[in-house]
């Protein structure tokens, strides 16, 4: 895949004019800790261009099921009209490469159509995933001139898209996203009741944001709770609303209106999936992995339905939704949808054409390997050429032999790896997969040392694990590694008799991996030991609910 260019946006600089919404926005202060967590939605090096195939495609096809649009097309053509509505609607789903065929083809039929050349300007700019698209700005500057000349007898609404878009892609080497963001916040104190221009303005004021946490309060939240308070069904709302509430770490706010929207527009597989985000923030596991079930099933129907040029950038968000079931399904011990998601990964992104990005997603096919397959067949596998499906495939029989109780086994994988992490290969192992080795070295040491009974020797292992874990900051995307180690770290301390310290690293694991079930047993037996006998009926409860399976079950060496 291709990589982008770095970014290089500034947040918006100047205050709103004196009818527009409170003037923190334009000025919105990101924290002190500058970046989101590294694997948001796709790893940033290796986002894709998005560009379409060279070879000839089928011609676009009206689908429902796409979710809510919004903008009408200024033709008395139905057909253009209802081509330039699936456009909108494809852009509020993140697939601009067919919000751009759906465009043309409105112009195709009527040439004359402001908006239509104004829909193809807008589906070829930078968006949240896609920056800076420097390379579609040639042709988004001719389709907003040609909006401009053609739109003498637009409303003013629709001037005012026009005019935004035209500013946008002006003269010059890149995008102008900031004053372009500047523009449309103005138009929305203009505008207050128009649900377009609002989101529209939320959208662009996101796009100058990075990768950059925020604080609550911005513009963009704002008008997107406007709409959303208006309009529930507005999926594009809805889309950005969760993006950005992963932004300002509030994941519950978008709760509500994640469980709409995949039955507002089941055929659009990224908004199928994009609840996942707010579900696994809030730790509803389960429905995490469910909805990217059904995204990927989306995506396979409406690849066989409209038979779209295939892009990097469709390919990657497919991997980004089965990475994303596959660990929703890891943490609550739902072996059948990790092993039946990890299949479909496999045979489609592992192997000689495998890329960086595709074998780093694809680490939670080895954890669903060692963690659910037979001990013989995860033993059976040979050894990969790459270093970091070498320090997967290590990782993978270390905890497959742990399932069989063989500490000595597991502590030999250990060593491994840590030959592996100082060895010749080690560059090979790439930043994030040495981040990954390092963890995967201690957990297994950990294991070992907790089958062995040595509780101090697996509270080592596992606190060193924990805090190489902290220090790769890999994030709730979901993360590059699938649990939180600080729940093993509790687990080895409760072993060892310490109850209280136990339920401390259990309740701070909680904060940032709510609802994991695992945490929550280990915290019902800590509190048992502490005497407090309804708080661990409750934990044992919350814990029973989440898990796939009878969580009583699973020992502390496996916790």
């Amino acid at each position: 895949m291709a990589a982008l260019a770095s970014r290089k946006i500034a947040l918006l600089a100047a205050a709103l004019g004196a009818t527009a919404l409170p003037a923190e926005g334009a000025g919105d202060a990101a924290f002190s800790r500058p970046e989101l967590p590294e694997a948001y939605c796709l790893l940033p090096q290796d986002q894709p261009s998005g560009g379409t195939a060279a070879a000839p495609a089928p011609p676009p096809v009206l689908i429902d099921g796409l979710g809510f649009a919004g903008i009408g097309a200024d033709s008395a053509n139905a057909e253009a009209r209802a081509w330039f509505a699936q456009g909108v609607r494809l852009i509020w789903a993140f697939d601009e490469a067919e919000g751009i065929r759906a465009f043309r083809e409105a112009q195709r039929l009527d040439p004359n159509c402001a908006l239509c050349f104004f829909g193809e300007a807008w589906a070829r700019g930078p968006t949240i995933n896609l920056q800076p698209r420097t390379e579609e700005l040639e042709a988004a500057r001719t389709a907003a001139q040609r909006a401009v000349a053609l739109g003498g007898n637009l409303s003013a609404r629709d001037r005012v898209l026009v005019e935004g878009m035209a500013l946008r892609t002006r003269p010059g080497a890149a995008f102008s996203n900031g004053p372009y963001a500047r523009f449309m916040e103005r138009a929305a104190a203009r505008f207050p009741d128009d649900d377009v221009i609002a989101v529209m303005a939320a959208d662009a004021g996101m796009v100058t944001w990075g990768n950059r946490r925020q604080r609550e309060g911005t513009v963009a939240q704002r008008l997107l709770e406007r709409v959303l308070a208006r309009n529930q069904d507005h999926s594009g709302a809805i889309h950005f609303y969760i993006h950005l509430t992963d932004w300002i770490d509030r994941q519950e706010l978008a709760e509500r209106y994640a469980d709409r929207l995949g039955r507002i527009a089941p055929a659009a597989s990224h908004l199928v999936h994009m609840p996942s985000h707010t579900f696994y923030g809030v730790g509803r596991y389960r429905d995490a992995a469910a909805v990217n079930v059904a995204a990927i099933a989306a995506d396979a129907a409406y690849e066989s339905r409209v038979r779209p040029p295939p892009t990097d950038y469709r390919s990657g968000l497919l991997a980004h939704n089965m990475h994303f079931a596959i660990e929703s399904a890891l943490v609550r011990g739902d072996a059948a949808t990790a092993l039946a998601v990890s299949a479909q990964y496999r045979a489609r992104y592992l192997g000689e054409r495998s890329n960086s990005r595709t074998r780093l997603l694809g680490s939670a096919t080895w954890y669903t390997l060692g963690l659910h397959r037979p001990v013989g067949e995860v033993m059976a596998v040979a050894a990969p050429g790459n270093a970091l499906e070498r320090a997967l495939r290590l990782y993978a029989r270390g905890e497959a032999q742990a399932r069989q109780g063989d500490a000595a086994a597991v502590r030999a994988e250990a060593a491994a790896l840590a030959a592996l992490r100082t060895g010749t290969d080690a560059p090979g192992l790439g930043r994030r997969g040495s981040a990954l080795a390092e963890i995967f070295q201690h957990v297994l040491e950990g294991r070992a040392a907790m089958l062995a009974g040595d509780f101090d020797a697996a509270e080592a292992g596992y606190r060193a694990a924990m805090d190489a874990q902290r220090a790769a900051d890999f994030g709730s995307d979901p993360p590059l590694y699938w649990y939180s180690v600080r729940r093993s770290l509790a687990a080895a301390m409760l072993a060892g008799g310490d109850a209280r310290g136990a339920r401390e690293q259990l309740r701070a694991s909680l904060r940032h991996w709510p609802n994991d079930p695992l945490a929550l047993y280990a915290l019902s037996l800590a509190e048992r030991r502490l005497g407090n006998a309804a708080a661990a009926e409750r934990a044992l409860a919350a814990a029973r609910a989440g898990w796939a399976g009878d969580v009583t079950a699973v020992p502390l060496a496996r916790i």
